[in-house]
């Protein structure tokens, strides 16, 4: 094979595992959630369907590792800009 495909299931699995991880961490969804700018409905979507974006994968690993939170305006800019 020439090109790995181990960081695509490493990213699949993560996606699988993070209520898991987040568990193991001691961290409730919802400090994630909220934390990342995620509407809830959303995060129960995507969670149950494992359909995050690697943008959104980072900002749930930036958050954990760091515990520094996302501005509301960056996210809704965010999402303006995924739109155009």
């Amino acid at each position: 094979m020439k090109i790995s495909d181990e960081p695509v299931k490493l990213f699949l699995e993560l996606q699988k595992k993070l209520p898991a991880v987040l568990a193991s961490f001691g961290i409730k969804q919802v400090y994630v959630y909220k934390g990342i700018g995620m509407p809830r409905p959303t995060w129960e979507v995507k969670k149950r369907n494992q359909t995050f974006t690697i943008s959104e994968m980072q900002d749930i690993c930036d958050l954990i590792n760091t515990g520094k939170t996302k501005p509301r305006e960056q996210n809704k800019s965010t999402i303006v800009e995924a739109r155009n």
